[in-house]
């Protein structure tokens, strides 16, 4: 009688070790942060802001309203681009991590949105106090700085955890010297600890996602 061969030939330790790590880098690959919302909303966030200093600093009106609603319009614009791309990569399960991280920008996001919202457009009347629209960055400062701890811890990386304290600090600085100049202090804050972090996660994405090919 002839005996049934299996199939499957059983893999060696090491080509075992290679696959378990491909499973790994690729999981890695799936779940880590490429950056691009960061990108896209310190971009239009950071020049609204320095055309709203540049129109105080000049007293001209620079058609801010338009502005502002068109950068917003373009901004949610590529974010459904970009949400549209990722739904047409290969359907996949989602991790803790990954719920977790669209969660803390979620909440985040929507409360400062909110927040500048009533602020800017809800000045109480009479004696009952109210928020002064200057204090707007010292807000959004706090809340950007929750997101980044939070954002970075998920994420396991400790200088994107470190972005939160410069967010905080930030806040401080417009709380204690409020003035105009808090406007092209907070689109500074935004390129350089929003746009930036943005295009270093972006190229890690890339690299790592190279890598992972090549293996």
């Amino acid at each position: 009688m002839e005996t049934t061969q299996n199939a499957e030939t059983p893999l060696r330790p090491e080509e075992e070790l290679l696959f378990i790590r491909k499973i790994i880098d690729e999981s890695r690959m799936t779940f880590m942060e490429n950056g691009k919302p960061y990108i896209f909303w310190g971009l239009i966030v950071a020049i609204g802001m320095g055309l709203t200093y540049l129109s105080a600093l000049t007293g001209k009106d620079l058609y801010l309203g338009e502005v502002w609603i068109g950068l917003i319009v373009l901004g949610w614009g590529m974010i459904a681009y970009y949400v549209i791309q990722k739904k047409k990569q290969p359907a996949r399960a989602r991790s803790i991590i990954d719920r977790f991280q669209g969660a803390i920008w979620g909440a985040c996001g929507g409360t400062l949105g909110l927040s500048l919202i009533l602020i800017l457009n809800f000045q109480h009347a009479g004696d009952t106090p109210s928020i002064h629209p200057i204090y707007a960055c010292f807000i959004s400062s706090l809340i950007l700085g929750i997101a980044y701890f939070l954002s970075g811890i998920a994420n396991n990386l400790n200088w994107l955890r470190n972005i939160g304290f410069a967010w905080w600090a930030e806040a401080v600085i417009t709380y204690l010297w409020p003035s105009v100049h808090v406007l092209g202090i907070y689109a500074g804050m935004l390129i350089l600890f929003q746009v930036v972090p943005g295009i270093i996660l972006l190229r890690r994405y890339k690299r790592i996602t190279t890598q992972t090919i090549t293996i």
